[in-house]
Formats: structure tokens, sequence, C-alpha cells
């Protein structure tokens, strides 16, 4: 499992996970971008993985069937994998350090497009063992707040306080805090909230949602 990976693919397919996942179009890549953030940050001294073949799981298909149902998906895609899954994980302040170099990467783009960060996972949960089901509103909530007012907030605890404030799985907020660290990243780095919404339902994940905008 590598810790970083970015795609370098000129379309993803989604894998089936053995869950019986519908099968969708491929998503088609960005390359030009993609190795403008893999040549930024080797630079910077990061050591990804280069996938010039990837299979995008439920992290990146779902997300994008959310925002756009019915039909292809629209846009062009660059995967940014941060490991989440196998010890050893990377620490909160390695994951912000990298989501600032992809954001200063795009910001140095040379393209009219625009470009959109997507952060998915969970927050607060645990699917297995003593604490399945753990839940942790207090921490979720502050961390939300925090990706809006005070963004290294997190990269204060280490992976083992996170896991044990967030659960095995919580540890996904790693992806949330890489999306908001590159928007700190180029000209401008104030954000405003446009949208939020946290819930708990009647099972063992917390769901949260956050759209920010920069300005």
């Amino acid at each position: 499992m590598p810790t970083f990976a970015v795609g370098a693919a000129a379309q993803y397919h989604n894998a089936d996970e053995g869950w019986g996942i519908p099968t969708l179009p491929p998503f088609k890549g960005e390359l030009d971008l993609s190795w403008h953030i893999i040549n930024h940050l080797v630079e910077n001294e990061f050591d990804v993985t280069t996938c010039q073949e990837m299979l995008v799981d439920h992290a990146c298909t779902l997300p994008l069937k959310l925002f756009w149902p019915e039909g292809d998906c629209p846009v062009t895609v660059v995967p940014v994998c941060i490991n989440t899954v196998q010890f050893p994980l990377p620490h909160a302040r390695r994951v912000y350090a990298l989501g600032r170099a992809v954001g200063e990467a795009v910001a140095a783009w040379d393209s009219s497009k625009k470009v959109a960060f997507i952060a998915s996972g969970g927050l607060s949960h645990q699917l297995e063992g003593e604490r399945a089901g753990f839940i942790n509103k207090e921490f979720d909530l502050q961390f939300l707040q925090s990706l809006e007012s005070n963004p290294e907030w997190a990269t204060q605890y280490s992976i083992h306080e996170l896991v044990e404030k967030t659960g095995t799985q919580g540890i996904e907020l790693l992806a949330w805090l890489a999306m908001r660290a590159a928007l700190s990243a180029g000209e401008g780095s104030g954000v405003r909230k446009v949208h939020s919404n946290y819930h708990i339902p009647i099972s063992n994940t917390a769901t949260g949602l956050l759209a920010l905008e920069k300005f």
C-alpha cells in the first residue's frame, strides 16, 4: 500500500471490490495536470507512486456519481490517493504538506480550466472490533469547523491519537485535511463555507458534507 499515489492515466476504471458494484463507464483522466502535479511533488521531496494504470474504488466513484447521477461523468480527474488502510500511516502534518503541494501545483498549472478539490472518506467510525459502531460527534464537529477557520488544527495529533478519537476508519479524515491544505496554496488563502451538513444515521458511521469556496 503506497503512502501517496497519484494517477497518471488517460482513463480510470472502477474496481468491483467484491461487493457487486455496478459497472460504470471509465472516468477520463487529465494527463497534463497529472504529470504537472507529480513533477511538482517529486521536486518538493515527496516520493509518490506514479500510476499509469489505476483502478478507482468507491472513494472516487461515489462522490462523482452523486454530483452527476445521470450519464457519463462530464469532468476529467486526477486521483490522489492517501493510505488510510494499512499501517504505517502518514502523519497528519505530512498529509497537510502534501495537500498544500498539490494546491501549489494546480495554482501554477498553465491552463484556463477550473479545478475542484474533492475529498472523500469517513469522519469518526469503526467497523470492527470492540469499538465497532464508535462515533465521536464532538470531535467530528470540531474538525469540520477547523477546516473553515483553523485548517492545521488536526495536525497536532499523532496517527494513534486520531485513531483513538475517531476509530480505525475515521482516520480517513486525512483526505479532508489534504483537500483543505490544497485550498491554502496559491493566490488567496481564505475560504468561505458554502454548505455543510452532519448526520448520524441508524448505522455505525457518521456522515458529513462540507463545501468550501476559495477567495
